[in-house]
């Protein structure tokens, strides 16, 4: 009698002991993020709600009901559509990554569409949106910059391509304003070949930013501190002829004169 009894407290305790441990089950599941359910709806509804979405802001939520629209009904004439208005979406609520992936499908389904102009546009300002600090990696820019010049070279007469020319002057700039933080760097650590090679990259392909007079002041500092007096004289005349209004023109002839201009064979 007293093991049955022992047996069936053992029993009750086992019991609690797994009721216990699913109702901690249950309230962990819960507390999870519930997973949302669309509900399978005509492409106009849709096309309804994910616009009213847009007006409310709610960009997130637009781009994924702009996404049920393709996923529920990829025949309908919403369809297509549907794709470039969910990635448009995704860039207004910042989230380029899925913006990018939108438009890349796009492109991979429909690479002949009347489009594509604007989804090459669309692609490249969510790179142009992530340009930041010049002392930051500037990815960003070249992806902006190589979008934007596609764009040029195989649309040259979208109403797209002006705004294009703009912003990769933008992205110029932006790559040029790095390389020169890279230079001035070496040459603070007196390396001034590594400096020079940097600055070269300036004069020769961003030679049309605001960086280039600088870009040429750098090259005549660096040339002297290593005796290069030719290479010196041709940057500072590179200067004079180019921006003979500059400050940089000033400051670069005046340190020529006084380390690198020769007179009667003698240095000044």
């Amino acid at each position: 009698m007293f093991f049955i009894e022992l047996k069936k407290k053992k029993l009750f305790i086992f019991l609690i002991f797994i009721f216990f441990v699913s109702s901690c089950g249950i309230r962990e599941r819960l507390k999870e993020k519930p997973v949302v359910t669309y509900v399978e709806k005509p492409p106009e509804l849709l096309m309804q709600d994910a616009q009213r979405y847009m007006r409310q802001k709610n960009y997130t939520e637009a781009a994924k009901t702009f996404e049920e629209i393709d996923k529920q009904h990829p025949y309908s004439k919403s369809a297509k559509k549907s794709k470039i208005l969910a990635a448009y979406a995704y860039y207004l609520s910042k989230n380029y990554n899925d913006s990018i992936f939108s438009i890349d499908r796009f492109i991979s389904l429909h690479p002949a569409d009347k489009s594509i102009p604007y989804v090459l546009y669309l692609k490249g300002l969510c790179y142009f949106e992530q340009i930041d600090s010049v002392y930051l990696d500037q990815t960003p820019s070249k992806n902006a910059k190589k979008l934007f010049e596609e764009l040029i070279k195989k649309f040259p007469n979208s109403i797209y391509a002006k705004d294009a020319k703009k912003k990769i002057i933008i992205a110029d700039d932006q790559l040029a304003a790095k390389e020169m933080n890279v230079g001035r760097y070496y040459q603070q650590k007196n390396k001034h070949l590594a400096a020079i090679e940097r600055f070269k990259i300036v004069i020769n392909d961003y030679n049309t930013t605001a960086q280039t007079p600088e870009a040429l002041y750098r090259l005549t500092e660096s040339y002297l501190s290593l005796g290069i007096i030719t290479e010196a004289q041709k940057t500072t005349a590179v200067l004079s002829y180019n921006f003979k209004e500059s400050n940089w023109y000033k400051l670069s002839y005046d340190l020529y004169r006084k380390y690198g201009y020769k007179k009667n064979g003698k240095k000044g």
